[in-house]
C-alpha cells in the first residue's frame, strides 16, 4: 500500500496586498533540461461557470467554451504557465502570469507575488502583453522594485521571441511538440 500523497496548498499574493489560497490539485513534475531535472508544480482546476470565448487558431477565429486550466509553477522562473482548456482539453489560449519565482514557506505550502504584467498567448501564436499600465503604476509607486521590474521584462521578452521562433520554426499551430511528462507546450521548454 502507498501512503497518500500530502496535500499541498499555494497562495498568491498582490502588490497591494490582496491574496487567495488554494489547494493544489496536482503535484510536483521533473522536466529533463539540458542542466538537469527542473521540478515544476502543476495545477489543474475547472472554471465554477464556463463561458464562450472567440480563440484565434491556426484555422481562423473559432468560438470555444472555457471550462478550466493547468498551470505550472517554476521555482526558477519569474513566471508561471496557465493553459486555458475546453471540456474536450483543447487550448483555449495560454496566460502567461509574472511574479516572483515560487517559494514554499512551510512543507507543502507554496507562494509567489503577482507582479502585475501577463502575457497572452493565442493558439496561434499571437501574443498579447496585458497589463502594462498597472506593471508602470506599481513601479511609480515604489510597491514593484526597480530589480523585480527588470527580471519580469526580460522574461518577457524571452518568452515573446520563444514564442516567435516556435511559430517561425513550427507554423502557426502552438500546440505541437509538448513535453510527453509534463505537458508543457514546446515555446516554453527553452525559456
Amino acid at each position: 500500500m502507498t501512503a497518500p500523497r500530502p496535500r499541498m496548498f499555494y497562495r498568491k499574493e498582490k502588490l497591494r496586498g490582496a491574496c487567495w489560497e488554494y489547494e493544489v490539485s496536482g503535484g510536483w513534475v521533473q522536466l529533463a533540461s539540458p542542466e538537469g531535472d527542473r521540478p515544476i508544480l502543476r495545477h489543474r482546476f475547472k472554471f465554477y461557470r464556463p463561458r464562450d470565448v472567440e480563440v484565434k487558431t491556426p484555422n481562423g477565429m473559432v468560438t470555444m467554451q472555457r471550462s478550466g486550466a493547468e498551470q505550472w509553477f517554476f521555482p526558477d522562473r519569474w513566471f508561471s504557465l496557465l493553459r486555458f482548456i475546453s471540456a474536450d482539453d483543447q487550448t483555449v489560449g495560454y496566460y502567461v502570469n509574472f511574479s516572483r519565482p515560487l517559494t514554499e514557506i512551510r512543507p507543502n505550502y507554496f507562494q509567489d507575488l503577482d507582479l502585475e504584467l501577463d502575457l497572452w498567448i493565442e493558439p496561434d501564436g499571437t501574443v498579447s502583453e496585458l497589463d502594462r499600465g498597472e506593471f508602470d503604476d506599481e513601479i511609480a509607486a515604489e510597491r514593484l522594485t526597480a530589480e523585480w521590474a527588470e527580471e519580469v521584462n526580460g522574461a518577457a521578452a524571452v518568452i515573446t521571441q520563444a514564442v516567435a521562433a516556435f511559430v517561425a520554426e513550427h507554423g502557426p499551430d502552438i500546440e505541437q511538440h509538448k513535453d510527453p511528462a509534463t505537458g508543457l507546450p514546446g515555446f516554453i521548454l527553452s525559456v
